[in-house]
């Protein structure tokens, strides 16, 4: 019992880490980008706030906070999506482009702890930008809507859909050599996951609505929409919460709807989600780690040619 304590204990002094996060914490540029999110995020949501009831604050009612919150949770979510892979998608193609990497590797350091240093220093400024809205969130607290547990449901919901882009982009960024490169396909993957399956989805209803066998279009466009972090992020929002936001907007009305259809608030959805976004978040950061070791891709290569020789 004593050696995995002793494993954890010694990652945790981990001079990389260390390393990483003073070097990113004390940067002027961090302290800026925190500073100007939570200016442009408390901007926004008062300017919904008063919007909504039209510079009477008084009228605010438990509806309107349940769509302030939902407003709010969205939009870090879509702000997730575009920060992480620019953060994430040049930890290691960047130390290969400063002749870094070869010098990181001859530490002993072993590839895995590198990798999973890379992926959570990549994370931790994104884990703090999430925590300093907690305040903006209490806002809805003032006139009800809301329950703390929708709240924190949505944070976990997060903090794994940053977990996962991380993940991607730090996979881009080790086997594509130029941070460019890694960081648009790491952009085209997010978009796959969010745009794709959601078309993916409604490509499948629309089948649906007019095949004979409807229940396996049916599953296939639960599938789609139960990988998806915006779907899942409304299931949380409809089912935690005593209030269901109503929107106007058609496009907004269509996810709470496509939520209710599909019956992704029930376990199997969330099983499908966890193991896509979890268990694929480990098997690429292992994958990094596997072709961060020197020579093995290479040894891997030749191995291929040669079963195609044959």
């Amino acid at each position: 019992m004593a050696m995995p304590s002793l494993r954890i204990r010694g990652f945790w002094r981990n001079p990389l880490l260390r390393k990483e996060l003073r070097q990113r914490m004390r940067s002027y540029r961090t302290v800026l980008a925190l500073s100007l999110y939570l200016i442009v995020t408390g901007v926004v949501a008062f300017t919904f706030m008063y919007v909504n009831v039209q510079g009477q604050t008084l009228l605010l009612q438990p509806t309107r906070t349940a769509e302030l919150f939902t407003f709010l949770s969205y939009l870090q979510l879509a702000l997730i999506s575009f920060v992480t892979p620019g953060i994430a998608a040049g930890v290691i193609s960047g130390e290969r482009e400063r002749q870094t990497l070869p010098v990181l590797l001859t530490t002993p350091l072993s590839p895995w702890s590198v990798i999973l240093t890379k992926w959570l220093t990549s994370i931790s400024f994104l884990i703090l930008l999430i925590l300093m809205t907690l305040p903006l969130y209490s806002i809805v607290f003032l006139f009800g809507g809301v329950v703390p547990s929708q709240v924190l449901a949505v944070f976990v919901l997060q903090f794994i859909t940053m977990g996962a882009i991380a993940s991607v982009s730090v996979f881009w960024s080790t086997f594509v050599q130029r941070t460019g490169w890694s960081t648009v396909l790491s952009y085209a993957t997010v978009a796959a996951i969010f745009i794709g399956g959601t078309v993916i989805g409604y490509l499948m209803d629309t089948v649906a609505a007019h095949a004979p066998d409807q229940t396996m279009w049916i599953d296939l466009g639960t599938a789609a929409y139960t990988i998806n972090p915006i779907y899942m992020q409304a299931s949380l929002e409809t089912s935690l919460g005593f209030i269901t936001p109503s929107f106007s907007n058609s496009l907004i009305s269509s996810v709470f709807n496509t939520v209710q259809v599909h019956d992704l608030m029930s376990q199997p959805a969330w099983l499908i989600y966890a193991l896509f976004h979890v268990g694929g978040s480990l098997l690429l950061l292992v994958l990094s780690a596997w072709r961060l070791r020197p020579g093995t891709f290479h040894a891997f290569q030749k191995r291929i040619v040669r079963w195609f020789i044959r």
